[in-house]
């Protein structure tokens, strides 16, 4: 049957080759796909066997030079996965917390969130009220000046001004520099901070910030 004139001719036995081959291309994707999820798997298992028998080793090293993060990077291993074995193979946790480096890789490893409240919970209420003062104008444009104009992180930036995360995403929403929490710079390193190295962001979940009352500028 003729097409109707004017209308585009659609050859149906082209889009069904066509078809065809998309479905082929696709099942040998996820076969591919699938297959190297099984070698990285293999490779990690490997990898882990071999940190393991070196177990001993790393231990003795990690014992003479009482640092996570060079221990880790001597035998090529993450940081966090390092500090999570040493306790399991010594059996306790002394060797861990008398390292001259636990406490900023533990903030690395389990994130600012969970450091931030028992650091908290061992204020006086003055100092944690300080955190979440009402700011003037001069706090304010440093503030933002230190958030627009230099390298610094946002926790960073918190911790020069003495603020609690918070309260500077709110102080920074308040002034117009940022609508949504995750349009604060860097968000995606910030996350990682905020919950622990383990986490990565998925590109649009959010802390909660904001759900709370506007801070008194």
């Amino acid at each position: 049957m003729d097409s109707t004139e004017g209308e585009p001719y659609i050859n149906v036995y082209n889009a069904y080759e066509e078809n065809l081959i998309l479905k082929a291309n696709n099942a040998a994707l996820e076969t591919e796909n699938k297959n190297l999820k099984a070698k990285i798997k293999q490779l990690k298992q490997v990898i882990d066997d071999m940190i393991e028998n070196d177990a001993e080793q790393i231990l003795d090293y990690f014992n003479c030079c009482r640092s996570i993060r060079r221990t880790a990077l001597k035998y090529g291993m993450e940081m966090e996965e390092l500090y999570e074995r040493i306790s399991v193979w010594n059996g306790c946790y002394d060797g861990l917390y008398n390292a001259d480096d636990f406490e900023e890789c533990r903030i690395e490893v389990v994130g600012r969130q969970e450091c931030d409240k028992e650091l908290y919970e061992d204020l006086d209420p003055e100092e944690l009220l300080f955190k979440t003062r009402k700011l003037n104008a001069d706090d304010i444009k440093n503030i933002i000046d230190d958030y627009k104009n230099s390298e610094l992180t946002l926790y960073q930036v918190a911790d020069r001004h003495n603020l609690k995360i918070d309260h500077l995403f709110q102080t920074l929403k308040n002034n117009g520099i940022i609508e949504k929490e995750t349009d604060a710079k860097d968000y995606a390193n910030f996350y990682k901070e905020y919950c622990g190295a383990r986490e990565e962001w998925d590109g649009k979940s959010e802390i909660g910030f904001f759900k709370g009352t506007k801070v008194p500028l």
